[in-house]
C-alpha cells in the first residue's frame, strides 16, 4: 500500500483506501484472548498489579481476500468491556 501521510491519517485511512485507492474493504476478523502481561506491557501500561490482559487482534481484508490491516491492542481486564453489533448486509 502506498505511504500514508499524516494528513491522510488525520482525515480517514479507510476513506483513503476505498476512495483514493479504489479498494473495497470486505471483511474483518477479530479475536479476543486473555494473556499474561509481558515485560513490555509492564513498562508502558499502568497495570497496578494486574497480571492478565485482554488482547484484541484484528485483521481486515479487501474483496480479493488480501490482508490490508493487522492490529493488536492490549487492555487491563478490570477496565476492559467488549460490545458487539452484527449487521448483515450484502458486500
Amino acid at each position: 500500500m502506498p505511504s500514508v501521510s499524516t494528513a491522510i491519517a488525520e482525515r480517514s485511512i479507510y476513506q483513503y483506501i476505498e476512495g483514493d485507492l479504489g479498494l473495497r474493504i470486505a471483511t474483518s476478523k477479530r479475536t479476543i484472548t486473555g494473556e499474561r502481561a509481558n515485560a513490555r506491557d509492564r513498562e508502558v501500561l499502568d497495570l497496578d498489579g494486574v497480571d492478565y490482559l485482554a488482547v484484541v487482534s484484528s485483521q481486515t481484508f479487501d474483496t480479493q481476500g488480501i490482508l490490508i490491516e493487522c492490529t493488536q491492542s492490549r487492555h487491563r481486564l478490570d477496565l476492559f468491556c467488549f460490545r458487539d453489533t452484527a449487521v448483515r448486509q450484502k458486500v
